[in-house]
């Protein structure tokens, strides 16, 4: 019997048909990055939670990925409180059609931003 194979696309939240898998998709990049950079700190959920002002069980929620218990607008906010510095690019494309753009969530280590400014 052959198997089934299906080529998938790079958001999961649209392989499976959600009605907002794009900013799911957003929401889990942050998520994760916001969950590394806890990871890399080694600090215990209770500094972690000192500093961005929640609760221990919020930041077992983090680290578990319940992506539903958090805005974006939320996590951009960890992320700050984190250390990190958040940019956001616009990119108008002069021919307006109706045609929807979309959101990449990047992570630029200052090491990498560092070495293109000297060149």
């Amino acid at each position: 019997m052959k198997k089934k194979i299906e080529i998938s696309t790079d958001n999961i939240f649209s392989d499976l048909d959600l009605v907002d898998a794009e900013e799911m998709r957003i929401r889990s990049d942050l998520l994760s990055e916001v969950a590394t950079l806890i990871r890399n700190s080694r600090l215990s959920q209770k500094e972690i939670a000192v500093i961005l002002g929640i609760s221990a069980p919020k930041v077992s929620a983090l680290m578990s990925g319940k992506i539903n218990c958090f805005s974006n607008d939320t996590l951009m906010n960890y992320l700050t409180l984190l250390g990190c510095n958040i940019e956001i690019k616009l990119t108008i494309n002069k021919n307006i059609k109706l045609k929807k753009g979309n959101i990449k969530v990047r992570k630029t280590s200052i090491h990498q931003r560092t070495a293109k400014s000297k060149v």
